[in-house]
């Protein structure tokens, strides 16, 4: 009777590692997990637009027989950050919600309405400016965000969770020192 017992947890244990492995992995935040993996909407949530990077919209506003009457609707300067010869300006912005999210060269982050470009937050890193480690110029390629939160590497190897309604630093965590040739310039994904 033991051995069946022993058999019993045995074949258990082995289905259920075996359902966790199949079963796909789905991240703590549903909306955010849902807008990843399918192809990008009005909401473009991630660099490249969904987890595969295609840069794609199914959006239809825009075809080829509107697209010569596009013309901007607007524009900011964000209030000079990253304006100089030395910062480089590479991200995609993200869009979630009506709201653009755009980090410069100097590792700042803005929330803008998407509509109108007004600033609705804005964070300011503080990296120091004399930062001589950097490989690829002073460049930020960009955010990711998921519950509440949007994540940005920084030039001197910190990675800075913001409150993505404030802008407001949940956290910001060093994951190695400038001085020692570290700095990050790619999107977190």
């Amino acid at each position: 009777m033991r051995r069946l017992g022993q058999q019993v947890i045995a074949v258990v244990t082995t289905l259920s590692f075996l359902v966790l492995m199949v079963q796909p992995a789905l991240a703590a935040d549903p909306d955010m997990d849902r807008l990843v993996r399918g192809p990008a909407g009005k909401d473009w949530v991630t660099n490249g637009g969904n987890l595969t990077n295609q840069r794609y919209s199914t959006l239809k506003q825009i075809d080829t027989t509107n697209v010569v009457q596009l013309k901007g609707a607007w524009m900011t300067r964000l209030k000079g950050s990253g304006f100089g010869g030395k910062y480089s300006f590479e991200a995609s912005p993200l869009v979630k919600d009506g709201i653009m999210y755009v980090v410069t060269g100097n590792d700042d982050v803005f929330a803008l309405n998407a509509k109108t470009g007004t600033i609705l937050w804005e964070y300011w890193s503080g990296i120091d400016q004399k930062i001589s480690t950097v490989c690829c110029g002073w460049v930020n390629r960009g955010l990711a965000m998921g519950e509440g939160l949007l994540f940005s590497g920084q030039l001197d190897a910190n990675l800075v969770a913001l409150d993505i309604k404030t802008g407001e630093v949940k956290w910001k965590t060093p994951l190695e020192k400038w001085e020692n040739g570290y700095t990050i310039t790619s999107a977190p994904l």
